[in-house]
């Protein structure tokens, strides 16, 4: 034993800078080189592997893949480090054991490196996608009235987690050899059995004609429309992804729209009604209309017997777009105001104009704060929308004839019975020229743009405007829910100002001796009316007690006159004659001033 132990301290001490013989790396052999020879030798070796390609396969088809293409990296020295220290890393008999049996058993030692896992990712990939086969799924198609099944085929797909512990230890080692790439077989969701099923169902449908019925109404669909309208859906049946032969909707809305008149009843929207005292809700009506989804399905389910193939239309409700709900939801039943203008009958175009107008202002529903805008309401008076030619007052009181004369009693009743509402009056203005068949201090004339009627829904729920004319007679009323709200009116009487006076005006057209009252002329005269709307907890509204002023200019007689042989040729000086105020004229309103403005 002494002698065995002197030898391996002699041999140690020959090779303790060289790797002990019996000592290889990745088959190798570097027993009895220095740690540089080592180096030198097995970096040789390591590059002509680096510099080899690693040969894939698959079928008939090889792929080349350098092995620092795919992440290989060798670290060299790491690797000689570790040879060296095979018999220098313990004790020096622990050593030496190791020593004495690489004499009889030799040791191979793995390369040292690294792999880099987002290159061989990527590697992995892109291989993938060359390689891999999709698999193929059977199908059904229709074919000139035909059904044809096509096959199954199955897929394949690289196997990366086999190839990726294959190819690591390729990468550290210093053999270059080919690889076969591993594959797993992906198999079609739908296999060519699973359409047998539909196949048949697909022929049953089209093997014969279906009637489509509907009251006394029939349609027959032949095999060959059926054959149109097929379409094969994918559906999961047992668990299993198949296609199902359905008829499409879609495919048959040609045939729907030839049915629909025949089928569908239009559903009759909510409306309201009234009679002077109440209003109330006349009742909606759902429609019907054909379902083509439903219409389709039952269809399908007819196609699909060998006998009574016939199906009933289906159809569907259809809500009117305004419900009996919603219309009880407004609130229109009680009749808060109701109010007549004194009869006038005025010339025949006026009696037209003041009922065309009140058709055109009237049936007006007004939401919760909305505004009612009366010439906007109305619209424009124009020959096209059905007016005539009647007496307004033009500039400074004249009347002239003018499309839409006589409008003015429409609005200055359904002013009135917004007023007597209690309703918010946003905008009234009185005629220029004061008419006694109006209610004192409470006419509202309309003269664009300047002079409008607006009153506002200050209610909690919808109001519902109704008025109703001959010409002669006009009558507003307006419904709503009575929230209890009392209204006071009181009239100031009339203060009177400048008295009528008198003028006349050569007109020179005009026969010798001619007169021609122009204008009928006014006194001065101005008044107010009180309104307080009070509701029942005491709280009086639109800031308290509104007072609603008017003011009647004076306007002089005005008489056009002919020449006479002893007039001069130059305009007579005006005559004026003060007169008591008078009753004034009637018709429409004007305006004063510089700028000509009619009233209607």
């Amino acid at each position: 034993m002494v002698a065995i132990a002197l030898v391996l301290v002699i041999e140690a001490a020959v090779s303790s800078n060289k790797v002990h013989p019996g000592i290889s790396v990745s088959g190798i052999d570097l027993g009895g080189l220095t740690e540089d020879e080592a180096t030198a030798t097995l970096a040789k070796h390591v590059s002509k592997t680096q510099s080899s390609p690693i040969t894939l396969v698959s079928g008939n088809k090889g792929w080349d893949v350098m092995p620092a293409e795919i992440g290989g990296s060798v670290d060299v020295t790491a690797a000689i480090s570790a040879a060296m220290a095979v018999t220098r890393e313990s004790n020096i008999f622990v050593d030496m054991g190791r020593r004495w049996k690489l004499y009889f058993s030799k040791v191979d030692m793995p390369l040292q490196g690294s792999v880099d896992t987002a290159k061989m990712d990527a590697f992995l990939f892109d291989l993938a996608r060359e390689v891999d086969v999709k698999p193929v799924n059977a199908s059904l198609a229709l074919e000139n009235g035909k059904i044809e099944l096509t096959e199954h085929r199955d897929g394949q797909a690289v196997d990366q987690e086999a190839l990726r512990d294959h190819l690591v230890p390729l990468l550290l080692s210093l053999h270059s050899t080919e690889v076969e790439i591993p594959l797993v077989t992906v198999g079609a969701e739908v296999k060519t059995e699973d359409h047998k099923p539909a196949l048949d169902r697909a022929e049953l449908m089209i093997s014969a004609p279906v009637t489509l019925t509907n009251d006394e109404h029939s349609w027959t669909v032949t095999a060959d429309e059926i054959a149109s309208y097929l379409e094969l859906e994918s559906q999961v049946v047992d668990g299993t992804p198949t296609l199902v032969p359905v008829l499409s909707s879609a495919k048959m809305s040609a045939l729907f729209v030839k049915m629909e008149d025949a089928v569908a009843n239009e559903p009759v929207n909510a409306s309201f009604k009234s009679d002077g005292t109440k209003a109330w809700v006349v009742e909606g009506k759902p429609g019907e209309r054909l379902d083509p989804e439903a219409t389709a399905e039952a269809l399908t389910t007819a196609a699909l017997r060998t006998t009574a193939r016939t199906a009933k239309v289906a159809v569907m409700e259809v809500e009117p777009d305004f419900t009996t709900e919603e219309a009880e939801a407004w609130g229109v039943k009680d009749l808060l105001a109701s109010y007549a203008t004194t009869p006038y009958y005025g010339s025949s175009n006026r009696q037209v104009n003041v009922r065309i107008t009140t058709k055109y202002a009237e049936n007006v529903f007004l939401a919760p704060g909305e505004v009612y805008d009366f010439d906007k309401v109305v619209g424009p008076r124009t020959p096209e929308r059905g007016y005539k030619t009647a007496p307004g007052i033009v500039g400074q009181g004249i009347m002239e004839d003018v499309y839409g004369g006589g409008i003015c009693q429409v609005s200055t009743t359904l002013f009135n019975a917004a007023f007597e509402a209690g309703l918010e009056i946003v905008e009234r203005h009185n005629h220029s020229l004061y008419i006694n068949h109006y209610p004192d201090g409470r006419d509202a004339t309309i003269a664009p743009p300047g002079k409008n009627l607006r009153f506002r829904n200050d209610t909690d729920h919808y109001i519902w405007i109704r008025g109703v004319s001959d010409g002669v007679n006009t009558r507003f009323n307006i419904y709503g829910t009575d929230d209890g709200r009392k209204v006071k009116i009181k009239f100031s009487g009339f203060s009177y100002g400048a008295g009528r006076t008198e003028e006349t005006v050569l007109d020179k057209s005009m026969p010798p001796g001619a007169r021609e009252v122009v204008r009928s002329g006014q006194s001065a005269r101005s008044c107010s009316v009180t309104r307080t709307v009070t509701m029942p907890d005491g709280t009086v509204l639109h800031k308290g007690p509104e007072v609603f002023k008017s003011y009647y200019p004076a306007m002089s007689k005005l008489i056009k006159v002919g020449p006479t042989p002893t007039t001069t040729t130059t305009l007579p000086s005006p005559t004026t004659t003060t007169t008591e105020p008078d009753g004034g004229g009637g018709g429409g309103g004007g305006g004063g001033g510089g700028t000509i403005v009619t009233e209607f």
